[in-house]
């Protein structure tokens, strides 16, 4: 099973997480979501990795990297954290290829990988969708063999509206896999409870943009969020008057010989 999967598991579950070391695997609770940090470049490649790594990543995206010059150097400073790639297009010798340096999970859209390249039991599969995707396509997605929904940055914008969280929640709504999102900068807890309520199952932010500050408090936050609240949602029961009922009186004698006739 994907090490990336795993951990989605247990998060669902509620259940501890042992995450190496680093500031993250001082934590009693799991964490409300998990964290993946993407990175693009090639510069300070190393370094950004051993930063997600310490604070106790749950996994790392490459994108536009040539895994195979990299892997290698990087073995190190990823420890014990699970690296995928986000790749245009997927097939079967891809995938093989992939899996033979490392790779835990790949991510993808739908348009250009073949679905004989989602074959493997040990990778996890993230589609990647737009946020226009309609209504009949997001249903069918519970019936396309992938593990995740993953939705890009470009389908929001920060600070988050109440109008951004209907549309979320909206495609959240249509499938029961895991959903993840892409996030384009730090988000406040509020934000964070959110998007947990509405059930973000993991985000993902730009590692390579984002400070070692910003990372290592966003990866606090999401450790130490309060718990969830009442479903807003359900509304009490109404109140029934406290006038007591009168019960219905016995009949009397004229009425029962009454009705012997």
């Amino acid at each position: 099973m994907s090490k990336l999967l795993d951990k989605l598991e247990k998060l669902s579950r509620g259940v501890p997480m042992s995450l190496g070391f680093g500031a993250a695997s001082r934590s009693e609770k799991p964490p409300a979501m998990a964290l993946l940090g993407m990175l693009s470049t090639n510069r300070q490649l190393a370094q950004k990795t051993s930063t997600l790594a310490k604070i106790g990543a749950d996994g790392i995206l490459f994108q536009g990297i040539e895994v195979d010059k990299v892997v290698n150097e990087l073995t190190k400073s990823l420890g014990d954290v699970p690296w995928g790639m986000k790749v245009d297009g997927l097939n079967d010798e891809q995938a093989s290829h992939y899996k033979e340096q490392g790779c835990d999970f790949l991510a993808f859209g739908p348009e250009n990988a073949l679905l004989g390249a989602l074959g493997d039991e040990d990778t996890g599969y993230i589609l990647c969708i737009q946020p226009d995707m309609d209504e009949r396509s997001l249903r069918a997605l519970e019936d396309v063999p992938v593990d995740v929904v993953f939705l890009p940055s470009d389908s929001i914008t920060l600070p988050l509206t109440v109008q951004q969280v209907i549309g979320l929640s909206s495609v959240r709504g249509m499938f029961s896999k895991y959903f993840m999102l892409e996030v384009p900068g730090p988000l406040s807890s509020k934000e964070l409870e959110g998007l947990r309520d509405l059930g973000v199952d993991g985000l993902v932010v730009d590692a390579g943009a984002l400070s070692v500050k910003e990372l290592e408090d966003l990866k606090s936050s999401l450790s130490n969020l309060p718990k969830k609240q009442r479903d807003k949602t359900h509304r009490p029961a109404a109140l029934l008057p406290s006038t007591p009922v009168a019960s219905p009186s016995a009949p009397s004698q004229e009425e029962e010989e009454e009705d012997s006739f």
